[in-house]
């Protein structure tokens, strides 16, 4: 009798633990519901930069394209792509809190989770690409000015030639100077002064090599656009837990809803029942009686005739 008022004891101990657990998920859940929100909030904001960030640094980069035909230009435009990716992602993370999806809120994280780690292979990437810029560089330089070199000595080029457009803009001549031009006089577009630009002899002109200029300024955008990746990537990852432990929540409550609850107490219920039914169906044994003490006398079903006698 102890026993049994000790597992009966027991049993409504457990069953009020359950309850009170149940009690309590909803309020963590709704907690952790808002601090996903508030991190959705967070990742619109990372998106917006990284589209800002990467549609800025393309627009730097157009400049001197069309002279410097390489992938320099691919780390700035991967970080433009992830910014629409990141909003689809925000909106996916709303849904599936709105809509209490487990399914798609673990799709929400492990997506994010790609994307942090795509941006720090980006942020190394263009570290990689800045220290073996010079070389590169220098090669598509030379044989584009070479080419605008031959094109300026046989006949007068447009005002809209690259180069043309690239020294008036980065404020530099040839290659490595103004010396590049020695042969030849120097094109309008090394004139440091606007309203002397067009004559065919200009007073003053710009010093600096393009060369110089325009590897600085590839630096610095690589420079920029790694540790651009590497602070939206540390900021997205400040939420994932959040993420992660509200999927947890979803299936502890799902397990913990009263509905379930009530089907599992049915289930052990009627499991005894069930088992009892089962045993009466069954095909009696040998029915065994005692006798003596320590004798067991088995009881058979005699013929009729036995009987009699």
């Amino acid at each position: 009798m102890q026993a049994a008022r000790y597992s009966t004891e027991s049993t409504r101990r457990f069953e009020d633990s359950r309850t009170t657990t149940a009690m309590a998920l909803p309020k963590k859940i709704k907690c952790f519901k808002y601090l996903v929100y508030s991190y959705v909030f967070l990742l619109a904001l990372t998106g917006a930069a990284q589209i800002f960030l990467g549609t800025s640094l393309l627009w730097g980069h157009s400049v001197y394209y069309g002279i410097v035909q390489n992938k320099l230009w691919a780390p700035a435009a991967i970080l433009l792509c992830l910014g629409p990716v990141t909003f689809i992602l925000c909106w996916m993370g709303c849904q599936a809190t709105n809509q209490r999806k487990r399914c798609l809120l673990g799709m929400f994280s492990a997506l994010l989770v790609a994307c942090i780690c795509i941006q720090f292979i980006l942020c190394g990437w263009s570290l990689a690409m800045r220290e073996n810029l010079p070389t590169s560089v220098e090669i598509f330089i030379d044989d584009s000015f070479v080419e605008f070199l031959d094109k300026f000595s046989r006949t007068k080029v447009d005002n809209l030639h690259l180069w043309n457009r690239m020294q008036s803009q980065l404020q530099c001549c040839g290659v490595d100077g103004p010396l590049d031009y020695r042969r030849l006089s120097l094109p309008w577009s090394c004139c440091s002064r606007p309203e002397h630009a067009y004559e065919s002899a200009c007073d003053t002109h710009y010093k600096r090599g393009c060369l110089a200029v325009v590897s600085e300024q590839i630096k610095n955008r690589l420079l920029i656009t790694a540790f651009g990746a590497a602070i939206i990537a540390i900021f997205q990852s400040l939420g994932i837990f959040c993420a992660v432990h509200l999927t947890i929540l979803f299936g502890k409550n799902d397990n913990t809803h009263p509905i379930n609850m009530n089907r599992k107490k049915k289930q052990q219920q009627f499991l005894p029942l069930t088992i009892q039914d089962k045993r009466h169906d069954l095909p009696s044994p040998i029915n065994l009686s005692p006798s003596a003490p320590g004798q067991r006398v088995l009881k058979t079903n005699l013929p009729s005739a036995m009987q009699h006698k």
